[in-house]
């Protein structure tokens, strides 16, 4: 019995007697997936805006302690609260954006309010100017938004469902060499 060519039509061949197979690891790969993608907890993000002015900063040859703020206000040890995840982003102009991260869409909300609320307790533990530091709150956080939505989850499911597709058609090259050096 003579060895086949590997040929792209000889692959295809093979590929039609392993269909169930291929068919198998597809449904497979649909069922891991969408347990893993549906599985996963909902994530929560709110955000909120709190603008910090010094005139002497804004107006003098006085180095700006903004950076330093944005640092300062990701100090749990200064906030001196449980909350959950949250990043501080320094925007122009002495804005900083608080946005917060959670499983629950109340408690991510209460951490970006929290750090807001308690920005003129980290600066006047920071600075000792601190009277000159005017700190308005521009937007507080009343809602939550989900950040993993049904669509993300579909696509993820999507993703590893093409990806157990093409393992399948890895294991049946695999096969079909396999078949050939015999």
């Amino acid at each position: 019995m003579s060895k086949p060519q590997f040929t792209f039509k000889n692959y295809l061949k093979e590929i039609k007697k392993c269909w169930i197979f291929v068919i198998v690891v597809v449904i497979l790969g649909a069922v891991g997936g969408a347990y893993y993608s549906f599985s996963k907890p909902t994530q929560y993000t709110a955000s909120a805006k709190v603008s910090v002015y010094n005139p002497a900063v804004n107006n003098g040859p006085v180095s700006s302690p903004y950076a330093q703020i944005a640092e300062l206000l990701m100090s749990s040890e200064l906030i001196e609260a449980d909350l959950e995840e949250y990043v501080v982003a320094e925007k122009p102009f002495g804005v900083f954006e608080i946005v917060a991260t959670s499983n629950d869409s109340q408690k991510a909300i209460d951490t970006a309010n929290t750090v807001m609320d308690k920005t003129s307790n980290v600066i006047s533990a920071a600075y000792d100017d601190a009277d000159n530091y005017q700190i308005t709150v521009l937007e507080r956080a009343s809602e939550a938004t989900p950040t993993i939505v049904t669509k993300n989850r579909i696509i993820s499911t999507a993703i590893i469902v093409a990806g157990a597709f093409v393992l399948a058609l890895v294991a049946v090259f695999v096969k079909f060499d396999y078949i050939a050096e015999k």
